[in-house]
């Protein structure tokens, strides 16, 4: 547990007590298509913080890591399109789809709920009432058809809060039409075989 609080302290830029609490909020931003198979997370000074990896073929989990550095967190695709928080080793939170734009967080560390509209790019994480990430996804190329994500984190978990964003978008992802399928393989696999092949498709019927 040592060496994961080290690396978050360093992926955070922060020496204060506890493995992910900063005092001051942090804007971290992320553009690509979803899913690519490396995405940089960078602070609002533009230093890359974060990276996620999307493992090759039928991926079924994301890794969140320290950029240049070790695995702080994943995000598992579980039965059902929903998605696993696992930070540190450990489950932090469960998240799904629950209607046209209402998405529930089962979080294991403390009771969070996705506020606003997801669907449209325009939603808080929060606590008891109160945001703790605050979520902005507009397109950025709509040739390339590459999205920007900007996130606003206050002064809780930046690790499990943007994991908890990545899961949100994950579901929101496959709810739109598409498939957790690494972007390569769209290029170059007909949509209709990568249904067929994808064996999370054989579950629903």
């Amino acid at each position: 547990m040592g060496a994961y609080a080290e690396s978050c302290r360093a992926a955070l830029g922060s020496t204060t007590p506890g493995p992910t609490q900063r005092i001051a909020s942090v804007r971290y931003a992320m553009s690509g298509s979803w899913w690519p198979e490396r995405l940089t997370i960078s602070d609002d000074a533009g230093t890359a913080r974060f990276e996620v990896r999307n493992s090759p073929g039928f991926a079924t989990m994301l890794s969140l890591r320290v950029a240049g550095g070790e695995e702080i967190a994943t995000i598992r695709r579980r039965r059902g399109g929903r998605f696993q928080v696992i930070v540190a080793g450990k489950e932090a939170g469960l998240v799904r789809r629950r209607g046209a734009d209402r998405y529930d967080i089962h979080s294991t560390l403390w009771p969070l709920a996705a506020a606003g509209n997801v669907p449209d790019g325009r939603y808080s994480i929060t606590r008891d009432g109160q945001a703790q990430a605050t979520v902005a996804r507009q397109i950025a190329d709509d040739v390339r058809q590459t999205q920007r994500i900007s996130v606003d984190v206050g002064d809780g978990d930046a690790v499990a809060l943007l994991a908890t964003v990545l899961a949100v978008e994950a579901v929101r992802y496959e709810h739109d039409g598409t498939h957790f399928t690494p972007r390569a393989l769209l290029e170059d696999l007909p949509r209709a075989l990568l249904y067929m092949l994808n064996p999370f498709n054989w579950w629903q019927g």
